[in-house]
C-alpha cells in the first residue's frame, strides 16, 4: 500500500507543479506578446503609433490585477481551521455538540471529520489531496494547486474576472491587426505578395496570442459564470449539491450573499487585498435555521453579550453578529454557552449527554430519536 501512496503523491505533485506551470506561461506570454509584440512592434510598423499608449495603459490595468489576484489565490492561505478554533474545542469540552459530518446543509453544527478525527467549523470540509480541513472549502483548484476556501475566495473571482477582462479587452484591440496578419498569411499560402513590413516571428507569436486569448476566454467564461452564480447563492461548488433544506446561509440578497466574501463595500472589493472590514470570521456563519441564534439570546438575556466578552476576555476580537465576538460567538452560536453561562441551575453535561449531543444523526443521515 505504502509504495503506492508514494507514486500517486508523487504523480499528484507533478501534475500540479504542470499546471501551475501552464497558467504561469499563459500569463506571461499574453502579457509579453501584447505589449512587446502587438504594442511594440506591430502598432509602429502600421503607423499607428498613437494607439500605443492608451492600449498599454487598459490592458495592463486588467493584465497586473489579474497576474497579481493568481499569485494571491495560490499563495495565501485558504483557510486552513485555526488553533484558536481547537482551543476552543477543547475549553468548551463536552459541552459543545458535534454531530457526524453528513453531505447535507447542517447550519449551526459543529461536525467530525473522519480524516482529521478532529471537530471543525460548520461549512468546514476536508480537501484530501491537501490533507486539511479548510473554513468555507469550496473546491482544490489544480491551475492555482491550493484549495480555493474563505481565506482565498475573493482572490479567485477576482482572478476569474481580471484575467477574462484582459483576454476581451487584449483580443478586442488587437482584433483588426489579428485579421490583417491572418489574411496576409493565407495570401502568401496561395501566392500571394507580403505587404506588410512585420518580421515573420512576430506575426506567427502575434496569431498565437489570439488564440490563446480565445482558448482563455472559452475556459474562464464558463467557470465564471458558475463560481458567480454560486457566489451570490452564498454556496460553495461542494454545497450546490445539497437538497435536504433550503440554503440556510442565504442572505436574501445578491449584494449582501457577496458582501461575506468581500466584507463591507468598498474600494478593497476591486483589490487582491484582505477586506478591510470583513463580515465574518470564518467560524460562524449567520443562517436562516429554525433555533435560537444569538440575536434571540440576545434579547431574551439582555446584557449577556457584554458579561460573557469580560469573562473571556474576547473584547478586542471582530465577529459577523454586532452583540458578540470571537470565542464569546462562538458559544453561542455552537449552543455552548446557553447552559454553562446563563442558565444558573443547569448542571454541566455528562459523558452521556454528549454521546446522545453526537449522536444525533445517523450513519444514513436519518434523524436518532431522542430519548423520554
Amino acid at each position: 500500500v505504502q509504495p503506492g501512496r508514494t507514486e500517486a503523491a508523487m504523480m499528484s505533485t507533478w501534475m500540479a507543479q504542470a499546471t501551475v506551470t501552464a497558467s504561469l506561461t499563459a500569463f506571461l506570454y499574453q502579457g509579453f506578446t501584447y505589449n512587446a509584440v502587438y504594442l511594440g512592434r506591430v502598432l509602429p510598423a502600421l503607423g499607428l503609433d498613437d494607439q500605443v499608449l492608451p492600449r498599454l495603459i487598459v490592458f495592463n490595468i486588467f493584465w497586473g490585477l489579474a497576474l497579481w489576484s493568481y499569485l494571491r489565490t495560490s499563495w495565501a492561505d485558504p483557510g486552513a481551521v485555526p488553533e484558536e478554533w481547537h482551543d476552543f474545542v477543547r475549553r468548551a469540552g463536552v459541552a459543545l455538540p458535534i454531530a457526524p459530518g453528513m453531505k447535507e446543509w447542517q447550519p449551526g453544527k459543529a461536525t467530525m471529520c473522519k480524516f482529521c478525527s478532529r471537530p471543525r467549523p460548520e461549512r468546514a470540509h476536508h480537501c484530501t489531496i491537501c490533507q486539511v480541513c479548510i473554513l468555507r472549502l469550496d473546491h482544490h483548484c489544480p491551475w492555482i494547486n491550493n484549495c480555493v476556501g474563505f481565506g482565498n475566495h475573493k482572490f479567485f473571482l477576482l482572478t476569474c474576472i481580471y484575467a477574462l477582462t484582459a483576454c476581451v479587452v487584449g483580443f478586442a484591440t488587437a482584433f483588426p491587426q489579428l485579421a490583417l496578419v491572418t489574411r496576409k498569411w493565407r495570401s502568401l499560402l496561395h501566392g500571394g505578395q507580403d505587404t506588410t513590413r512585420l518580421q515573420p516571428t512576430d506575426e506567427i507569436a502575434f496569431i498565437v496570442y489570439g488564440a490563446v486569448a480565445i482558448f482563455i476566454s472559452m475556459f474562464l467564461t464558463p467557470l465564471l459564470v458558475i463560481q458567480m452564480r454560486l457566489a451570490v447563492m452564498n454556496r460553495t461548488t461542494i454545497e450546490d449539491n445539497y437538497h435536504n433544506m433550503t440554503n440556510p446561509f442565504d442572505q436574501g440578497g445578491a449584494f449582501s450573499n457577496l458582501a461575506q466574501i468581500f466584507g463591507h463595500c468598498g474600494i478593497d472589493w476591486f483589490l487582491p487585498i484582505r477586506p478591510c472590514r470583513p463580515m465574518l470570521d470564518g467560524i460562524t456563519f449567520p443562517h436562516t435555521a429554525g433555533g435560537a441564534d444569538e440575536h434571540a439570546l440576545m434579547q431574551a438575556y439582555p446584557g449577556y453579550g457584554e458579561d460573557v466578552r469580560e469573562e473571556q476576555g474576547f473584547d478586542d476580537m471582530k465577529g459577523w453578529s454586532p452583540f458578540l465576538q470571537g470565542e464569546a460567538l462562538w458559544r453561542v452560536h455552537y449552543n455552548v454557552a446557553m447552559q454553562t453561562s446563563i442558565d444558573d441551575g443547569a448542571h454541566k453535561p455528562s459523558t452521556l449527554d454528549y454521546m446522545l449531543g453526537c449522536m444525533q444523526l445517523d450513519c444514513e443521515g436519518d434523524a436518532v430519536p431522542r430519548r423520554p
